[in-house]
């Protein structure tokens, strides 16, 4: 049986606010949380990363806020459950972190602790980042954005 537990990695916000290529199904991930479908955890560093995107690569400060304000409003709505990483979620993050090695280069620890919590809760870590994926899918609980199917 498919998860219906997923984590979400920042890109896949960017995807929705930028109109990226894969802003569709970016989109039906969120529908889906909305609808009950699916729930969505995001580790709270998430937001810390979008205000830093927003904020360097977004001129018009009203469009930020805005952007700021739904991800609140959907938070508040609880389609989005927020969770600071634990001990054993950190501790994890260091695990797959450092099971790279010098010729293929380690996880960034960001990503790993994204990863990390989505292992920890039952759950599967959707990325766009396929550098991560491809150091890292031996530990199973990841999937590519593109690779998303409503459940």
């Amino acid at each position: 049986m498919a998860s219906k537990r997923y984590v979400l990695d920042t890109n896949v916000f960017l995807e929705y606010i930028y109109d990226r290529s894969l802003q569709n199904i970016a989109k039906q991930i969120m529908q889906d949380g909305i609808l009950e479908k699916i729930q969505i955890i995001i580790p709270s560093l998430v937001l810390d990363e979008i205000t830093e995107v927003l904020c360097g690569n977004m001129d018009d400060v009203a469009n930020v806020k805005k952007h700021l304000q739904y991800v609140e409003k959907i938070t508040k709505a609880k389609i989005l459950n927020i969770t600071v990483p634990n001990t054993n979620i950190r501790m994890k993050a260091i695990e797959l972190a450092r099971s790279g090695n010098k010729k293929s280069d380690y996880p960034e620890l960001t990503d790993c602790l994204y990863h990390s919590l989505a292992i920890m809760s039952n759950a599967v870590f959707i990325t766009n980042d396929q550098k991560h994926i491809a150091k890292v899918k031996h530990f199973g609980s990841i999937m590519e954005l593109s690779a998303y199917r409503t459940p």
